[in-house]
């Protein structure tokens, strides 16, 4: 029966006819055929059957989101949070943890087949997380209406700020710190001055960093002192010119900024501004030999077994986390970032752990690299860690130094199949692979393969 399309000049048009669900796509949309195109149907799951809304509808594709389920998955679930229909952020809660896993894992397979007909000669149990209370790290949107105080994340496909009362991911500590802010803010003179907080989680505290389009006054100030001593919090201010200013506590001794790695007994220093794992507990899995839910255990040392004769490489090193780690295992390790602020943190946190075999270089890893003395030495393990884009611009130059170990870190699944096409085409195979649930709840995918020479 030929399908007839709803629509009017206000809202989407709805498909009168059921859709069955054949797979996901790699940002974790169902995926379904319709009209002879591909339709991507936002909050729909595998060998579901769903009446969608079309958003969009191209030449080859149509964007869609589920307006009923008709026919429901039994790895469907009730979202946790009250704010999951309005907000944003964790858009796959109405699929359970288990599924969520192994859907992700589903993506980097087929990615990794489909683009660069590429197989994992082994694939290790995924690196779990928590589900809910991981995050040890968020960044909280404001808004002031005549002196109301709208806070909390964006709402799904706009820049409105969906109010949170409670945020089921953010790690305990933080919880308390959505309403802490929301009573105290509005209480500042110069409260409209304030576009965002940060919020991140200490070993022994919590640290809150507040952006501000103007001075704040002196009063303001003070008050902001007064506060935080009072619940025992890191107050960062960050101008309008990107300068970040501690304001409590004063004297750097009273409070230590840093996480830990136990089992490496490593003590890992860092500013507000510096790059680090919104999930400790996935990135200590990754990193170092705790175990994890008392099943896993770490894979970067595990899978690359350093020793004190390798040379390692490790690129986009940001503040040491994989380099100390290797070095304390007796690798020699160069570690090599874009920001010098990064570098210089990298050194500072080695010079603490009493590390003196690991060196911290800042060189722009977008651009040609083979002219900088580093890059000039060979290396046994090269350890790779980009961002979203991946590192295509850079393979052939790493293949030069021949490494026989290449760990690449990932944290898109189809810039990974792209790279994996391209290092098997220079000689490496993909020995061994495994999905990291950093960001349960999310459509986030984060992997971590093994390719040897």
């Amino acid at each position: 029966m030929k399908q007839r399309l709803k629509r009017t000049s206000f809202t989407p048009f709805v498909l009168e006819e059921d859709v069955r669900i054949e797979g996901l796509s790699h940002d974790g949309r169902g995926i379904a055929r319709h009209r002879g195109k591909t339709l991507f149907v936002d909050g729909a799951l595998p060998d579901e059957t769903v009446r969608v809304q079309v958003l969009e509808d191209k030449r080859c594709f149509m964007n869609a989101r589920v307006s009923a389920v008709v026919d429901a998955s039994a790895e469907r679930c009730e979202p946790l949070c009250r704010h999951f229909k309005q907000c944003g952020g964790c858009s796959l809660q109405y699929n359970t943890h288990d599924a969520q896993l192994k859907n992700k894992q589903s993506i980097v397979i087929d990615q990794l087949q489909r683009f660069a007909k590429v197989s994992p000669e082994s694939i290790d149990e995924p690196l779990r997380s928590a589900p809910f209370g991981y995050r040890h790290r968020s960044r909280l949107s404001m808004r002031w209406k005549k002196g109301l105080l709208l806070m909390g994340f964006r709402e799904k496909g706009s820049n409105a700020i969906c109010q949170i009362s409670e945020c089921p991911v953010l790690a305990e500590p933080l919880q308390k710190m959505p309403a802490l802010l929301r009573t105290y803010l509005p209480t500042l003179k110069s409260r409209e001055a304030i576009s965002h907080a940060e919020l991140f989680q200490l070993s022994d505290s919590c640290g809150v960093l507040l952006r501000h389009i103007r001075p704040l006054s002196e009063t303001d100030r003070a008050s902001l002192r007064v506060f935080a001593e009072t619940h025992q919090l890191f107050i960062f201010l960050q101008s309008n010119a990107d300068r970040i200013e501690r304001l409590y506590p004063e004297d750097s001794s009273e409070f230590s900024m840093h996480y830990t790695l136990p089992s490496e007994q490593l003590v890992m220093h860092f500013r507000p501004q510096d790059f680090t794992q919104v999930n400790w507990q996935v990135n200590q899995a990754m990193v170092d030999q705790a175990m994890v839910d008392q099943a896993m255990v770490d894979q970067a040392i595990q899978w690359l077994q350093p020793t004190k004769t390798d040379r390692v490489l490790d690129l986009f090193c940001g503040i040491g986390n994989f380099s100390l780690a290797l070095a304390r295992h007796g690798a020699t390790v160069v570690g090599v970032e874009g920001s010098q602020r990064s570098v210089d943190q990298a050194k500072v946190n080695a010079k603490a752990n009493d590390i003196e075999n690991a060196e911290f270089y800042c060189a722009d890893l977008s651009v040609a690299f083979d002219h900088q003395l580093w890059a000039k030495e060979p290396y046994d393990i090269v350890l790779l860690d980009p961002p979203r884009a991946g590192a295509d611009f850079m393979i052939d130059h790493l293949v030069g130094l021949l490494p026989e170990r290449l760990l690449y870190i990932s944290c898109n699944p189809a810039t990974l199949a792209r790279d994996a096409g391209s290092l098997s085409g220079h000689g490496y195979r993909l020995q061994r692979l495994s999905v990291m649930d950093m960001f349960p709840q999310t459509a986030h995918v984060e992997s971590m393969a093994l390719f040897v020479r």
